[in-house]
Order: C-alpha cells, then structure tokens, then sequence
C-alpha cells in the first residue's frame, strides 16, 4: 500500500483546500479561491463560485482517491494512467466552475 501514496497525497491536499471554500470562509482575495475578474469584482458572486468550486474539487479528489484505492497499482506515481486518473477529474472540476460563473454571472447582469 505504501506504493499507492503519491498520487493518494495530491488527493488529500486538494479535497482539504477545498473544505475552507465549501464554507464559505475564504473572503475575497488574490491568492486563494476561485479566481475571475466576475468573482472578484462582486463578494456574492465570490461565495456563489467559490462554494461551487471547492464542491466539484472535493469530489474531483475523492472520485480519483476512490481508484487509486481500488487500484493502488496507479497510485504509485509511476504511471500515466495514473496521472490521467488524477489530472482529469480536476479538469473537469476547474471547467464546470468556469461554466457555472459565466452562467450565474450572466444571471447577476
């Protein structure tokens, strides 16, 4: 099991930045956050996105931990599927976010 840590480590870092954004604790700012010009510019809009973007983060991470518990011969660091099995899941996280500002945003208008 202790060959399935790498890619396991990066899960849990993401799934726990995630949590402070899920709850809304995370104020507007330049360095931690779902970061646009739309959420920076409206504190509603800040919360709204940010709380959607740690929530498809948390899942993203513990969707990919899940497999790599499953199957810890992708875990190991060493593999591309691996990295497909991490990176992906967060790709598609970061472009729904995205998709959901531009929609509430285009709400706010």
């Amino acid at each position: 099991m202790s060959d399935a840590i790498p890619f396991l480590v990066p899960c849990g870092i993401v799934a726990v930045a995630s949590i402070p954004l899920i709850l809304g604790v995370v104020p507007p700012n330049n360095f931690y956050g779902f970061r646009t010009r739309q959420t920076l510019a409206s504190p509603e809009l800040w919360f709204r996105a940010n709380r959607f973007a740690g929530l498809a983060l948390f899942i993203a991470a513990v969707a990919s931990a899940a497999v790599f518990l499953a199957m810890p011969e992708y875990a190991s660091g060493r593999s591309l599927v691996g990295l497909f099995i991490l990176v992906t899941p967060l790709i598609a996280a970061v472009a729904l976010s995205f998709a959901y500002v531009r929609r509430i945003g285009a709400g706010a208008k």
